[in-house]
């Protein structure tokens, strides 16, 4: 089967980190079928250097997968119900000669708008069904805006399928107005080899930490529905009770300068470490040196790194919110309202006082092979459908 996987959440020679969760899935797919990624690169990211190559890369994972990274134009903050628009005028200059060249069997996207409304128009050019992968906040936070939303809707019910990773983004969906029967639930694969438990002392030194003490983790981006706000006031709670802990942040975003003015604020200078990003390699000794992980989103769909804790051996403090109660079932981990620094940091210090010595096992979480197969099965269908010419999309 071919595929041509269009997305502006995908690692790119500026941001490695980026998204990486969409290049696993493309590298498990890719030992089987042919993938051609298409990955736009936002200008404003651009302007601070970044390049884009002139010709597609290549990943190492996947040596066969061409990778495009074409600049996406659009208007800052303004005219968002249009980025569908601006993104397909940004990359049809990639995209058609690929369509003409290679034509895909489908077209899948990760993101309902921009990125789906722009796999639409190429999906249908090609006469081929359009697959939508839907990250969470593309449903349950832009369609807060109402032409936003209509543009979503649109994308949503123009898709051949849509794609959820969890039963409660689906209910989401379907209250848009969405089919049910063309709602599928799939799941993001967790690297097996990659995270997995380990020694939580020599985790601690490879990273150049203390081996005593306990330690909080935080991973992502640094953007308002990650809660971080929440997070340091529950932290200014702990300390005011005397519970000993440090908390690093492992990541960055265009909040990074205000949290690090409000911690200081706060009197969590020396309580807490602004990490900065890493790559996904280094991701698993942070998790194996944590106590605990914690997660105070406003919004989730579910969050992989959150799975990727738990396959180290690392429980979780996280907002019940989204599909994360699936994902704490038959862990230690524990939930908490989300906007609540009260219960967040109540939450927080019964993990850290009785957090055990050694990580508790549970389950391990399905690899990206899996993964790849669950997207497949709903893919497969779809390409029998169109080349007899009867796609749905």
């Amino acid at each position: 089967m071919r595929l041509l996987f269009l997305t502006t959440s995908f690692p790119t020679p500026a941001q490695p980190t980026k998204g990486v969760f969409n290049l696993r899935l493309v590298q498990a797919l890719a030992r089987r079928h042919e993938v051609t990624v298409v990955a736009p690169v936002p200008w404003v990211e651009a302007r601070g250097g970044a390049t884009t190559p002139a010709g597609p890369r290549r990943d190492a994972g996947a040596a066969d997968t061409p990778i495009h990274h074409p600049r996406y134009w659009y208007t800052p903050k303004v005219l968002r119900s249009l980025y569908g628009w601006f993104l397909w005028r940004s990359v049809r200059g990639t995209v058609l000669p690929i369509l003409d060249a290679r034509p895909p069997d489908a077209v899948v996207a990760y993101w309902a708008h921009p990125d789906g409304a722009a796999a639409l128009r190429a999906a249908r050019i090609a006469r081929v069904p359009a697959v939508v992968m839907v990250g969470g906040s593309d449903v349950l936070l832009l369609t807060r805006d109402a032409r936003r939303r209509r543009r979503i809707v649109d994308v949503l019910r123009g898709a051949a399928a849509v794609v959820s990773v969890g039963a409660d983004l689906k209910e989401k969906i379907v209250a848009l107005g969405v089919e049910p029967g063309k709602v599928h639930v799939t799941f993001r694969g967790v690297d097996g080899e990659l995270f997995s438990p380990g020694d939580r002392e020599e985790a601690r030194s490879r990273l150049g930490l203390g081996a005593s003490g306990r330690l909080v983790l935080w991973v992502g981006r640094m953007v308002p529905v990650k809660g971080l706000d929440v997070l340091l006031d529950a932290c200014a709670r702990l300390r005011r009770s005397g519970v000993g802990f440090h908390l690093a942040l492992v990541g960055d975003g265009p909040l990074r300068p205000a949290l690090e003015a409000r911690a200081d604020a706060l009197g969590l200078g020396e309580a807490v470490t602004f990490v900065g990003g890493v790559t996904h390699e280094r991701l698993p000794d942070w998790f194996r040196a944590a106590d605990v992980t914690v997660l105070p989103s406003l919004s989730e769909g579910v969050p992989n790194v959150l799975r990727e804790s738990l396959a180290c051996g690392t429980p979780f403090v996280a907002s019940r919110v989204g599909g994360i109660p699936d994902l704490a079932r038959g862990t230690p981990s524990r939930l908490v309202p989300p906007e609540d620094p009260a219960a967040l940091a109540s939450a927080l210090a019964a993990m850290i006082v009785h957090a055990p010595d050694a990580p508790p096992t549970w389950p391990r979480p399905a690899g990206w092979d899996d993964a790849a197969e669950s997207l497949l099965r709903v893919i497969r269908p779809l390409v029998r459908a169109s080349r007899s010419h009867v796609c749905p999309a």
